[in-house]
């Protein structure tokens, strides 16, 4: 049986991180108004994606390829059902998920950008100020607090949902153009997750948990040995390496990378990572 449910609250890219977790193969099929896409994942890798939808005269039409996700990605709203063991009928994706979906969030950065060039900056944000403060005039001293409390609250998810973006987009771009880095995750201080981009069979909860505690204790070690705060840690395992930096004081990036690499130019590729994310951090 498959799993279904709303984009609305649960987006693409969440879906799909979600969904592909094993290395599975599975069809994701998402439904919006008169267009249907589907997506076809094999052993955890996007291999095929095609999309129906009906024209004016009553016919059907579709295409296929990266445009399609593309097309997905802009869709905020819809019903998905996610089906396993199904295995795409053809192949018509060469790039992997992690890179289309970097590419896809910069087109819709772009077309947002020049919708918002140009459209005129709207005069009424003023009169709904006003009309807001004449309304909180009206309330107790209580219930005035309260609204405001809630705007204020839904205003910091709003920022944070902005900064979860400009941090996947990080990870993303990092992870797409390394040589030498295979996966990445940003952790708070309180050992969640912020953002990653792993391999289909990793959890990233699992890793931003476990690297987060390894952080703490690092620095405890550090200050008990009188070596201050710790800049970077790094653990060299028998099948890969852990590459640690506590990127600004709300949270800190973790890159996994194979064995057999040039640990210098593995760490000032982390090193910009960690800069463009306490950009966003702080």
């Amino acid at each position: 049986m498959g799993i279904e449910g709303n984009l609305e609250t649960m987006n693409l890219p969440t879906l799909v991180q979600f969904a592909v977790q094993d290395g599975d193969t599975l069809h994701i099929q998402i439904v919006h108004e008169q267009k249907q896409g589907s997506l076809y994942f094999q052993d955890g890798d996007l291999q095929h994606a095609v999309m129906y939808y009906n024209t004016p005269s009553g016919s059907q039409t579709s295409y296929t390829g990266e445009e399609v996700v593309y097309e997905l990605l802009r869709w905020q709203n819809g019903r998905f059902l996610v089906e396993k063991n199904i295995p795409p009928p053809t192949h018509t994706i060469e790039n992997k998920w992690n890179f289309i979906l970097m590419e896809g969030m910069r087109k819709i950065d772009e077309q947002e950008a020049a919708i918002a060039d140009a459209v005129p900056s709207p005069t009424h944000i003023t009169d709904e100020s006003t009309e807001l403060s004449e309304m909180l005039s009206d309330l107790s001293e209580a219930d005035a607090s309260a609204i405001e409390e809630l705007l204020a609250q839904q205003m910091e998810s709003d920022n944070m949902a902005t900064k979860r973006e400009q941090l996947q987009s990080i990870l993303t771009q990092l992870v797409s153009t390394s040589t030498d880095i295979t996966g990445a995750v940003i952790v708070d201080n309180d050992g969640l997750l912020l953002a990653s981009a792993l391999s289909a069979n990793v959890d990233g909860n699992r890793i931003a948990a476990v690297t987060a505690g390894l952080i703490s204790l690092a620095g405890r070690s550090a200050q008990q040995l009188g070596q201050g705060g710790v800049k970077q840690t790094l653990i060299q395992a028998e099948n890969g390496n852990v590459v640690a930096i506590r990127a600004s004081s709300k949270g800190s990036f973790v890159a996994l990378t194979p064995t057999g690499i040039n640990l210098g130019m593995t760490f000032m590729e982390c090193q910009d990572a960690a800069n463009e994310i306490s950009s966003v951090l702080d």
